[in-house]
């Protein structure tokens, strides 16, 4: 061979290591960026390389791996407020029985019709 080219993190596994970890570490970027996670928490992004020696030694098969730690989405609760109409069940964001005392600023509220 003419002029070898030495493994490197850049042409190691067919020099798919650098586009591996540019896509996770996006992953971890838009994760810290996530207002749903958890701001406070770390995140993580682990490069792991096995080398299985060849049974003569003359060699390694070489696998590679990315992993992205990435913190889930936190939990998010609300209230909803049933009632029956007509035989049809809907749901409410704001309890429909409370009394509004600001007719003309009150928000219109969706509902959700639910029918079998």
């Amino acid at each position: 061979m003419d002029n070898p080219q030495e493994i490197s993190i850049t042409t190691i596994c067919h020099g798919g290591v650098p586009e591996v970890f540019d896509r996770e570490l996006a992953e971890v970027l838009n994760n810290i960026l996530d207002v749903n996670t958890d701001a406070e928490k770390a995140r993580t992004l682990t490069l792991k390389f096995t080398f299985a020696p060849l049974q003569d030694r003359s060699g390694a098969t070489v696998t590679f791996s990315c992993r992205a730690g990435l913190q889930p989405v936190q939990v998010a609760k609300s209230p909803i407020f049933l009632s029956r109409q007509s035989g049809k069940t809907k749901a409410y964001a704001l309890d429909q029985r409370q009394v509004d005392l600001f007719m003309a600023s009150a928000p219109t509220v969706p509902t959700l019709s639910v029918s079998k």
